[in-house]
């Protein structure tokens, strides 16, 4: 039994060595791609598989030509062969191809002869997709392709990384010094420079009054910028000394205002007296005669004199300086 299973084996090995013998030729055709838009191009890669020492011709291709009608050959590359082991040979062959007519075509097997005998490849088929072209389009449409664009010059790609994070770190650096020094410097002013004493409302005003009759503006003849700066004054005083935003409030929203203090509603006459003059100078444009200027002057005394803050009581072991000091500060 055992004789009879070694020779079936060994027949079979000489057949299988026999059959080896009588192929020693394989060919190979694979396409890169089988459907293509109209225009494109793929490869078809073509492969043959000898031994050394035969001469097979390799199928006859043209370039330019047509594989088939409708198929056009664009390029074929020079054979490039491979030493296999065993005393085989590997030649490949690409074949570019293209088509400008949608279809399917059939692309036959590629022959290779060797003496009497022929070695064929697989058959191909190559679908060709139309391109879409817009209803009413002419040959004129048609645009060439464009040329190969120089990208855009952009700095950042020319510089490395490492100097960005150094510029970023210098920044930093430069940030952060710019505030110490700044920072530093503001400091060292509020440190070095004195306060500056605070003069009480009274006393401004007292002063601004003062100067502004010895001005003599209406004495020359300029009557609206004499009642605008009485005005003005009497405006900063009000907003000092009472809290009261007059620089932005019109003559009738001031007097309302002080109506509703006790510290003013009974003087309130003459700052009405002197608002009513001034509107009528200023606005009616009236040249008022001199006593009214004088009278106006004497009742903005009068205003800032009866509305000035009354000194606090002493109380006890507090001396007459220390309560100056604390009269000096504007009431609200």
């Amino acid at each position: 039994m055992r004789n009879l299973i070694l020779i079936i084996v060994t027949l079979a090995l000489s057949a299988f060595s026999t059959v080896r013998a009588q192929q020693p030729v394989v060919v190979e055709a694979v396409m890169d791609s089988s459907v293509l838009w109209m225009g494109e191009q793929t490869l078809i890669h073509l492969s043959l598989t000898q031994d050394k020492d035969m001469q097979i011709l390799p199928p006859q291709i043209d370039v330019p030509g047509e594989l088939v009608k409708g198929v056009e050959v664009v390029d074929l590359t020079q054979p490039d062969t491979l030493s296999l082991n065993n005393n085989r040979l590997q030649i490949k062959q690409e074949v570019l191809v293209t088509s400008f007519d949608s279809g399917l075509y059939y692309i036959p097997p590629f022959k290779y002869v060797f003496d009497e005998d022929t070695f064929a490849t697989e058959s191909l088929s190559l679908k060709i997709v139309p391109v879409d072209v817009p209803e009413g389009a002419t040959a004129t449409d048609v645009k060439d392709i464009k040329d190969v664009v120089a990208p855009p010059f952009v700095l950042w790609d020319f510089i490395p990384a490492w100097m960005v994070i150094l510029l970023a770190v210098v920044a930093i650096l430069a940030i952060v010094a710019f505030w110490a020094i700044k920072h530093y410097k503001n400091r060292k002013v509020e440190v070095t420079l004195p306060l500056e004493k605070q003069i009480p409302p009274y006393d401004l005003a007292m002063q601004a009054l003062q100067q502004l009759r010895e001005s003599k503006l209406w004495q020359q003849g300029q009557e609206k910028q004499y009642y605008t700066r009485l005005v003005d004054i009497l405006r900063e005083y009000i907003d000092s000394r009472f809290g009261i935003n007059a620089m932005e409030m019109t003559s009738s929203q001031i007097l309302a205002a002080l109506h509703r203090n006790k510290d003013t509603k009974e003087v309130n006459k003459y700052l009405n007296e002197i608002l009513s003059m001034a509107d009528f100078v200023k606005f009616a444009k009236m040249r008022p005669l001199p006593d009214d200027n004088e009278r106006v002057m004497r009742q903005a005394l009068d205003f800032v004199e009866l509305t000035r803050p009354q000194p606090e009581p002493l109380h006890d072991g507090e001396s007459k300086a220390e309560s100056d000091e604390n009269n000096i500060a504007p009431k609200g």
